[in-house]
């Protein structure tokens, strides 16, 4: 499957193919959302969640890799650098 394929599907065969095929990768807040990061062959995927009323509002997918920004400031690296030293 690629992207165009999954954008024209309904949002529930979305999250169908999510649960199937999406590996999770990282998780991050912003506002009242949380949003979960999935990718699915060769693009990403986000399941925006909202916290205090418990649904999810929408299901957004890219394969540029700079929208991956957001998710790489909460890797932590430091053990990498003890190796390094």
């Amino acid at each position: 499957m690629n992207i165009e394929d999954f954008n024209y599907l309904d949002a529930l065969a979305k999250t169908e193919v999510i649960s199937l095929e999406g590996v999770f990768l990282a998780e991050r807040c912003e506002g009242c959302f949380k949003i979960s990061l999935y990718q699915v062959e060769q693009f990403y995927v986000e399941i925006y969640y909202h916290m205090t009323r418990f649904f999810y509002v929408c299901i957004r997918s890219f394969d540029d890799e700079g929208e991956l920004a957001p998710y790489l400031v909460n890797i932590d690296i430091s053990e990498i650098y003890k190796v390094l030293s």
